[in-house]
């Protein structure tokens, strides 16, 4: 059945940034002029100096607070287990205990001189911060130690990741599998990042005289690929995930580049109600309807939908233990981010053609979906989850496939013809039955006729 879902409202041009002032950038403070003039109302000068301690939007910020409306409910999936990265969450002491032992390893193994790194992040400050949305309320040498013992915390965890040699047997994380499945998990969240070029340019402090016999200096991009290539299931890196005009945010940021090629949609794709999405069919119907689903290889973009011909193509989709924490933390990036909507797009999409178990038994028996969760109703049970409270945005891009979909779907002779295959045609034996049938059914005709001549 056709359907179509309005979007209600405008977007704001800078997303839901967490905070409550989105529109205090726009209003005139002391530097430009009193909105109250030689006002004396406490009330006026109370609003007068709100607007004057509340920060502008700055293009920069791309970290964000999880709004209320994704974390109600669903706080394990967006907050740390055991490593709290930034500043953010930083005052748990708890999350710090493996940290100290992979910063010291860090600066001996690599020679590096730690009044050198600490120089470099200072300077770095007034960028980081930007970074964050929410006001970071720390003194200058407070920031710049989360900066500095955090970053290269991280460092060398995709550093032992990488090369198993430097790991040592009372290893606090990869010795421990609960352990570093945690820390996967934190590294994941959107409020557990640091700016991608903080980790980027303490990297490129490290020499090649620090490798040992036998080791590869990968850059930072191809370090970070390896890292989180078994999240994202791509062994070969794809070039789109950096560009020289487009410089990566944060880990989040660089994971959802993956999903993203090829490029954004054609014009021809958007030309349509920017206000309108097209609800697709479920699987089920689809499958009633004749609709054939395929799995597109070698393709991790989640923009490389076709359809032609009676025939759903689908980039193989890998459901794991993974998948809620990460698509969670993408959505709730661009929810937050002034960005296209794409994941949310695709999981709104998915949402709507997995309705039912039956649904997500399909796409699995197509090889569209590859399910390391319990059961179809586990499958199911995500994909609807995932999505509440979601905006979409606009341009839809997947509205063209959707109004093909419910198309084929509204045509009489494609549901007739599916039946028949169904009911009559899905096996040789039924064939040979239904053909026998019908010359048994023309023979009987003829004799009639006959009959009726002959008298």
């Amino acid at each position: 059945m056709r359907g179509r879902a309005h979007i209600s409202g405008t977007p704001h041009r800078h997303g839901d940034r967490g905070i409550a002032h989105d529109g205090a950038s726009s209003i005139p403070t002391s530097d430009e002029g009193s909105i109250i003039g030689n006002s004396s109302d406490s009330v006026a000068i109370a609003i007068q100096q709100l607007i004057r301690s509340t920060p502008d939007l700055r293009p920069e910020c791309c970290i964000y607070n999880v709004p209320e409306r994704f974390r109600k409910g669903n706080e394990e999936f967006y907050k740390p287990r055991v490593v709290a990265i930034g500043p953010y969450h930083f005052k748990d002491a708890s999350y710090a205990m493996c940290k100290p032992k992979y910063v010291d390893a860090f600066f001996r193994r690599n020679k590096l001189n730690l009044d050198h790194c600490l120089g470099l992040v200072r300077a770095w400050e007034a960028k980081a911060r930007s970074y964050y949305v929410k006001h970071i309320e720390l003194s200058s040498d407070k920031f710049t130690f989360i900066m500095l013992m955090d970053a290269t915390f991280v460092l060398e965890l995709m550093l032992r990741h990488h090369f198993s040699r430097y790991r040592d047997n009372c290893d606090p994380i990869f010795h421990k599998p609960r352990m570093i499945e945690d820390v996967y998990h934190d590294i994941l969240l959107i409020e557990n990042q640091l700016p991608f070029f903080v980790l980027e340019g303490l990297y490129e402090q490290i020499g090649t005289n620090s490798l040992t016999p036998g080791d590869d200096h990968l850059s930072f991009t191809m370090l970070t690929h390896e890292f989180f290539k078994h999240f994202v299931k791509i062994d070969k890196f794809p070039a789109h995930v950096v560009s020289a005009n487009d410089q990566v945010n944060h880990f989040v940021d660089f994971i959802r580049r993956y999903y993203l090629a090829p490029p954004p949609p054609q014009e021809d794709q958007q030309k349509h109600n920017a206000n309108v999405h097209e609800i697709p069919p479920s699987v089920t119907a689809l499958d009633e309807a004749g609709v054939k689903f395929e799995t597109i290889k070698g393709s991790a973009s989640l923009l490389n939908i076709e359809f032609k011909n009676g025939r759903l193509k689908i980039p193989n989709f890998i459901v794991d233990d993974w998948t809620e924490t990460l698509f969670r933390n993408l959505i709730a990036f661009e929810q937050c981010h002034d960005t296209e909507k794409y994941i949310s797009q695709f999981m709104f999409l998915m949402m709507c053609m997995i309705r039912t178990s039956k649904d997500a038994d399909l796409l699995m028996d197509s090889g569209v979906i590859s399910s390391m969760l319990g059961s179809s109703k586990d499958l199911s049970i995500l994909f609807n989850h995932i999505n509440r409270d979601v905006g979409f945005g606009e341009p839809f891009h997947y509205f063209q496939i959707c109004a093909n979909l419910n198309a084929y779907c509204n045509t009489p002779r494609h549901r007739w013809k599916a039946i028949l295959k169904r009911d009559y045609f899905n096996t040789p034996w039924k064939l040979a039955s239904t053909i026998a049938a019908i010359i048994l059914l023309v023979l009987t005709f003829i004799q009639t006729i006959c009959s009726i001549l002959s008298l």
